[in-house]
């Protein structure tokens, strides 16, 4: 996806980003199981945040890039082409925010409730 459509596909989706007016619902941001997860980066979901960016997805041992998103509803489904100790592999992301959490579904199998870090 080039910049420009990149940049169309999150202009599009109120919500998304966190300059829109919509913030209270933003998934950019370090989300967390807990407060004491928010600086760690450790080999696990458990011991690492989850690092959004219009950008880029980052979580425990994987640094990804966004290829590919969209919106159904109030979940944002996003394909990364991620790097990590496996190699270079593209994975489904899926990203619910509610209530000041975050429900994360991670390559089809991790699933976690976070929430923002301070």
């Amino acid at each position: 996806m080039t910049f420009l459509k990149c940049a169309a596909v999150l202009m599009a989706l109120p919500g998304l980003n966190a300059t829109s007016s919509h913030a209270a619902e933003s998934v950019n941001g370090r989300w967390a199981r807990d407060d004491s997860a928010c600086g760690l980066f450790g080999s696990s979901p458990e011991k690492s945040p989850l690092i959004v960016t219009d950008y880029s997805v980052r979580w425990s041992a994987d640094a990804c890039r966004i290829a590919r998103m969209y919106k159904t509803g109030d979940t944002v489904h996003i394909q990364a082409l991620c790097w990590g100790e496996g190699g270079e592999k593209s994975i489904p992301v899926s990203l619910r925010p509610h209530g000041g959490r975050l429900t994360v579904t991670w390559d089809r199998g991790a699933r976690s409730e976070l929430k923002r870090c301070p």
